[in-house]
């Protein structure tokens, strides 16, 4: 068993730091939560890690995902918490909320799309997120990370040196420009599309092209043309639930969806199946508005 006091600081430091991971739970923002991973040999264990404010307090709550029994976190004392809770706040790592889209960047160019998915089903409970090169860019400035299923350590040493770069914003504010576009038939997964260059003001340009699902690519899978993608009336403008994402800090959530929803829609409604990922495949269902990424 450890004391606290260190405890609370090291909480307060993970909500202070790693913003991307912080989900805002009540309209007040008296109650915040994020994801925390705890690698554990081959595998992870997921912990949900609460910030409550109310009445004036402020009290940290632990428990693994998926579970009931919690470790209360607090500045007393006399107060003292299993080791293991010291282990996952000291050691563990935040995980971007559910439908953060990133993009590795490349000098001066976004050379791939990262979308994350936490959100837990029953056929995949664990987070995962997918890499997506732009079609064309050579495999060498694809991302380090390309075939890893979860964020270590090194994501967020690359998001501060600006070598990952959140692009919710920057989508959110730029309608009719990116798009998630039906290419199952093709690709055996959806894409995302941007029609013409865009600009940030952080010196950085999202690149028009057709950005894929990297299995898909090393497997040599027919890309569709642009031209073809851009005139398909079925395609997502992203714009709109990005937006909704940037704003959606203030709607609460499940006790075991502490870091949002999904907003990287796909042209129909699919479940995610990470237990069955195989290259370039996909499934569906009318549950959810998330694409479906298959590993091998």
């Amino acid at each position: 068993m450890s004391r606290t006091n260190s405890l609370v600081d090291a909480c307060y430091v993970l909500f202070a730091r790693y913003l991307p991971a912080v989900r805002t739970t009540t309209a007040s923002g008296s109650i915040r939560s994020m994801l925390l991973m705890l690698a554990d040999g081959d595998g992870a264990t997921i912990f949900v890690l609460t910030h409550d404010r109310r009445d004036g307090r402020s009290l940290y709550l632990l428990r693994q995902r998926g579970t009931r029994e919690t470790v209360e976190i607090e500045a007393d004392p006399d107060a003292a918490v299993p080791d293991v809770a010291v282990n996952v706040v000291t050691r563990g790592v935040p995980i971007p909320r559910d439908g953060s889209l990133f993009g590795w960047r490349h000098n001066e160019a976004v050379a791939a799309l990262v979308p994350v998915y936490t959100r837990s089903t029953p056929t995949s409970p664990d987070p995962f997120f997918a890499v997506m090169p732009r079609a064309g860019v050579p495999e060498v400035q694809w991302p380090p990370f390309t075939e890893e299923r979860l964020p270590g350590p090194w994501f967020w040493e690359l998001y501060w040196a600006r070598r990952i770069i959140s692009l919710s914003d920057l989508i959110a504010e730029t309608p009719a420009t990116v798009f998630w576009a039906n290419t199952k038939a093709s690709l055996g997964t959806n894409c995302c599309v941007v029609a013409q260059d865009i600009e940030s003001g952080e010196g950085y340009t999202l690149q028009r092209g057709i950005y894929v699902y990297y299995k898909a690519l090393q497997a040599c899978a027919p890309v569709p043309s642009l031209t073809v993608l851009l005139s398909d009336s079925d395609k997502v403008d992203l714009a709109p639930p990005f937006r909704r994402f940037v704003d959606s800090d203030s709607q609460p959530q499940a006790a075991d969806e502490p870091v949002g929803v999904g907003h990287i829609p796909a042209t129909s409604e699919c479940e995610r199946d990470d237990a069955a990922m195989s290259v370039g495949r996909a499934t569906e269902s009318a549950t959810s508005t998330r694409p479906v990424y298959h590993h091998a």
